[in-house]
C-alpha cells in the first residue's frame, strides 16, 4: 500500500532498524500474509486447546475487522464471504477443514441434547509451533485481546455477535462482503467493546487521520508549499490537544517524539512520512490494548515506550545529519514556530513529560 516504504527504510539508518521493521500493512506479499494467517490460527489453537471451528474462523475475522478499522487494510488481507454462521475466510476455511502440514483437524458427531440433530464438531492439533517473529508487537496485542474476548463466550455467542453487523445482515449466505462495509459504525464498535473488542479511541482517529495525510505528501512534489505545510500542522496541533491523557500517559512523550520527527520529515524528506506514521499507529494501538488490559503501569509497558521514544528521536537525528542546511534553516525560520504549541501544551502538563 506505501510504495514508498523501502526508499524509506533506506534513508532511515541503521540505528532506525528497529522501527522499520516488517510489518503487516499492505507492504508484503500475499504469501507472508497467508503465512501469518496459518500462524495466527496456530496462535488460537495454543492459547485455546480446545477452540473449535466457528470459534476460529471469528478469531481471524475479528482480527481483520479490528485492524481495518484502526489501520485501514485487512491484516491477513482475506476476501470475506457471508455464511450462516458468520463472516469467513474461504481460505481459513479451507485450512480448518482437513489436516495439512500445519496441524491436525479431527472431525465428530455431536450433539446438543440427544434429540436434536448431530452436527460436525472440530478440534486441532498443531503440528509447528506459532512464530511470534511473523508479527509486530501489536499484531501480538491485537491477537490476544481477540483471543480473551473469545474465550470469555461461547461459540454460538459468537457467531451471534457477528449477526449484529450490517456486514452480515445486509447480504445472504454465500455473497461476497465489500471491504467498505468492514468500516464500523458507531453502534457496532459499541457493542464490540462491550464484548471485550476494543476498537475506537484516540488509536483510531489517530491513525485513520494520519496515514492518508501522510500518503498524500509522500507523494506530492517535495518541498511542499508552505501552506500545505501549515495545514498538516494544525491538524497535528489538533490531534496533540484530543490526546487522551491521563488513560495513555504512559505513551506522552513518544507521541511528542513523533510529532517532532513528523514535523521535521514534512518539511525536508516527505517520503518518509508514511512509515514513520505506520510506526507510531503500531506504537499507540498496542500501548491502547496493553492500557485495556491492565498494564498501563507496567514495567515492560514503560520499557517499550522508552524504545519508541528513542527510535523516533532517531529518525530526527539522522534527518539532521542528513540534511543539516535544511534543518537549521527550518529551525531559524519556521520550525521554532510551528512547534511551539506542542511545547507549550507539553510544559503546562504535570511533571514527568515533556
Amino acid at each position: 500500500m506505501y510504495t514508498s516504504y523501502d526508499t524509506y527504510r533506506r534513508k532511515a539508518g541503521p540505528r532506525a532498524k528497529l522501527l522499520f521493521r516488517q510489518r503487516g500493512d499492505g507492504m508484503q506479499g500475499d504469501g507472508i500474509k497467508k503465512l501469518k494467517k496459518i500462524h495466527a490460527m496456530l496462535y488460537a489453537m495454543e492459547h485455546d486447546p480446545a477452540i473449535g471451528r466457528t470459534k476460529l474462523m471469528k478469531f481471524v475475522f475479528f482480527i481483520d475487522l479490528i485492524h481495518y478499522n484502526q489501520r485501514g487494510s485487512l491484516l491477513f488481507d482475506s476476501t470475506y464471504r457471508r455464511m450462516q454462521n458468520g463472516p469467513v475466510d474461504g481460505e481459513a476455511l479451507t485450512l480448518a477443514s482437513e489436516t495439512n502440514r500445519y496441524f491436525g483437524v479431527k472431525e465428530e458427531k455431536k450433539k446438543y441434547s440427544p434429540r436434536s440433530k448431530p452436527y460436525i464438531s472440530y478440534s486441532f492439533r498443531a503440528k509447528i509451533p506459532f512464530d511470534p517473529s511473523l508479527f509486530s508487537p501489536y499484531e501480538q496485542r491485537l491477537m490476544a485481546m481477540v483471543m480473551a474476548a473469545l474465550k470469555r463466550h461461547q461459540a454460538r455467542k459468537v457467531s451471534n455477535l457477528t449477526h449484529e453487523l450490517r456486514l452480515w445482515k445486509e447480504f445472504s449466505d454465500g455473497d461476497t462482503i465489500p471491504l467498505d462495509y468492514f468500516n464500523l459504525k458507531d453502534n457496532e464498535i459499541t457493542l464490540l467493546e462491550k464484548n471485550g473488542l476494543h476498537v475506537d479511541g484516540f488509536q483510531r482517529t489517530f491513525c485513520r487521520t494520519m496515514m492518508g495525510i501522510a500518503q498524500e505528501n509522500a507523494d506530492a512534489i517535495s518541498p511542499l508549499n508552505p501552506a500545505r505545510v501549515a495545514a498538516v500542522e494544525r491538524v497535528l496541533d489538533d490531534l496533540i490537544r484530543k490526546f487522551p491523557l491521563p488513560t495513555f500517559d504512559v505513551f506522552y512523550d513518544p507521541y511528542l517524539a513523533w510529532d517532532d520527527a513528523f514535523r521535521s520529515v514534512l518539511r525536508n524528506d516527505p517520503v518518509r512520512a508514511p512509515a514513520l506514521t505506520a510506526a507510531c499507529c503500531d506504537a499507540v494501538c498496542y500501548v491502547s490494548f496493553a492500557v485495556y488490559a491492565g498494564e498501563g503501569q507496567s514495567i515492560e509497558l514503560r520499557a517499550y515506550c522508552n524504545r519508541i521514544e528513542d527510535e523516533f528521536n532517531t529518525v530526527e537525528g539522522d534527518l539532521v545529519r542528513d540534511h543539516p542546511c535544511e534543518v537549521e534553516m527550518a529551525e531559524g525560520e519556521i520550525l521554532d514556530r510551528t512547534m511551539r504549541l506542542s511545547r507549550t501544551l507539553a510544559l503546562e502538563m504535570p511533571s514527568g513529560r515533556r
